[in-house]
């Protein structure tokens, strides 16, 4: 039985591991991709120590700092946590790959790509429709593509779209994009992106590979556009329907008081999937470095 199992390596996850390291505890970091959401992130222009990176270069600064550690805990990448019990003991940890005992618990799970839901989005997810500017955008080299959203990832999303292809829309479903000023002024200003406000998506088309869009504007009326592919930019949402015994909020955000604990006693949670209302990647880095050193404390006074 571990001490703890940390679920989620992304910065709060490897921050809190390299605390729980320094003091010899007994634990398991349990992770789909190392780095999480910060892997994919486009131009990290605010993280102190390194300006003018991306979010690759900056996790492979985190992966050397975390192998420094390696000897000190167990590292199970490419496990996806499917469910999370309580023990007599402590807590059961259900992967895709196999089953773990701890006595204590810290979430870190972060934030998935939230889905339009749409026809043709799931058949053509990797086909032409994606979650990922900073992945893909080299693929759609001089191609005609939409991004779908009109808040600050969309808007970021469009902009290094736009370094590659020949023509990025826009696709808004309210009157305006909102967010950052400065970033708003650059999409209005780009001349390779176009806006489409007021305008919904409600279909995506292809056959082996993306080929069109349906979208339906102010008046009402559907209409199909050709498109070489569809980024959707619409928000995220947090990683927690594996666990159903912690406190959440209505957006499915799990509930921390000041020193990062939840309403279960040994449960604490950290960065992007918790009900914080800054999600950054420096603040993860603190909110995980927050919570292993309240779990450690917990550790030596119990």
């Amino acid at each position: 039985m571990f001490d703890t199992i940390i679920l989620g390596g992304g910065p709060a996850g490897l921050a809190a591991a390299i605390y729980l390291a320094r003091h010899k505890l007994n634990f398991a970091l349990l992770t789909g991709t190392v780095g999480g959401q910060a892997l994919w992130s486009d131009d990290v222009e605010n993280y102190l120590g390194f300006h003018l990176l991306n979010g690759s270069q900056l996790v492979a600064e985190f992966r050397k700092h975390i192998d420094d550690y390696q000897q000190a805990f167990t590292l199970k990448e490419g496990e996806m946590v499917r469910k999370v019990e309580r023990t007599a003991q402590g807590f059961s940890i259900m992967t895709d790959k196999a089953d773990y005992a701890t006595k204590t618990l810290l979430i870190a799970t972060g934030t998935t790509h939230r889905k339009l839901n749409v026809p043709g989005e799931k058949e053509f997810y990797g086909k032409g429709v994606t979650y990922c500017a900073a992945c893909d955008a080299p693929l759609f080299k001089d191609k005609t593509v939409y991004v779908i959203g009109g808040g600050n990832s969309a808007m970021d999303a469009a902009l290094f779209v736009a370094k590659y292809s020949s023509r990025v829309k826009l696709v808004v479903v309210n009157k305006e994009i909102s967010g950052d000023p400065i970033m708003m002024e650059k999409v209005k200003e780009h001349p390779n992106i176009q806006l489409l406000t007021e305008t919904k998506t409600t279909k995506i088309l292809g056959k082996d590979l993306v080929v069109g869009i349906g979208l339906m504007g102010p008046d009402g009326v559907e209409r199909t556009e050709s498109t070489d592919g569809v980024f959707i930019e619409i928000g995220l949402v947090p990683v927690t329907d594996f666990i159903d015994f912690v406190g959440k909020d209505a957006k499915g955000q799990i509930v921390v008081d000041k020193k990062n604990a939840t309403n279960v006693e040994g449960v604490w949670a950290a960065g992007d999937v918790t009900d914080i209302t800054e999600k950054q990647i420096s603040v993860a880095v603190g909110e995980g470095s927050k919570a292993a050193l309240e779990m450690i404390n917990y550790f030596q006074t119990h």
